[in-house]
């Protein structure tokens, strides 16, 4: 099975900062922009300019260097976890050094997203043991009209990522009453 060329563009983080990015948003009604605003979480490309964030301009490279308990850089095109930095547990010069960076290749600036944490029981020496473990789910949607089923991942790491050795998928199952 090969996937077409055209998924090539969920791959790509910058495809969020194409939907938060203030000179795109002629491209979209009134409805999806607001429906961008509410469940993208603000996106932009690493540069020098100056950007619109929740409705107030800032100066990108000194937001993003202020404001680095909130934030993470990402590279545009790889995958695993590979290069991603979480600002909040980045020490000052450190996140200098990432901004530097993503100033030289393809990077995104991301707005830090709540991860849901919830207690699931681990197999832990022979005992089953409940531990607090970040969540993310992803839904399957198929046609743009129903979900199909949905990936889930566990983490006590922030870096929430199965390939970086920091997550594990989980089976998910919906529990109903017969």
């Amino acid at each position: 099975m090969v996937n077409p060329f055209n998924c090539k563009i969920l791959h790509k983080k910058a495809s969020l900062a194409v939907l938060c990015d203030e000179r795109n948003a002629s491209l979209f009604s009134t409805a999806e922009r607001e429906a961008i605003e509410a469940h993208i979480p603000w996106t932009c490309r690493v540069e020098e300019r100056q950007a619109r964030r929740h409705g107030k301009t800032v100066n990108l490279i000194p937001f993003i260097l202020e404001h680095r308990e909130n934030l993470v850089l990402k590279p545009n095109d790889e995958y695993g976890g590979k290069g991603i930095v979480l600002g909040w547990q980045t020490d000052s010069s450190s996140w200098e050094e990432a901004i530097r960076t993503a100033l030289t290749e393809p990077y995104i600036v991301q707005e830090r997203v709540a991860i849901p944490i919830e207690p699931y029981p681990l197999l832990i020496d022979g005992h089953v043991t409940f531990v607090d473990q970040m969540l993310d789910t992803n839904p399957l949607v198929f046609y743009g009209d129903y979900v199909d089923g949905c990936l889930s991942r566990l983490s006590s790491e922030a870096l929430l990522n199965v390939s970086a050795g920091t997550g594990s998928a989980v089976a998910t199952f919906i529990v109903e009453k017969r």
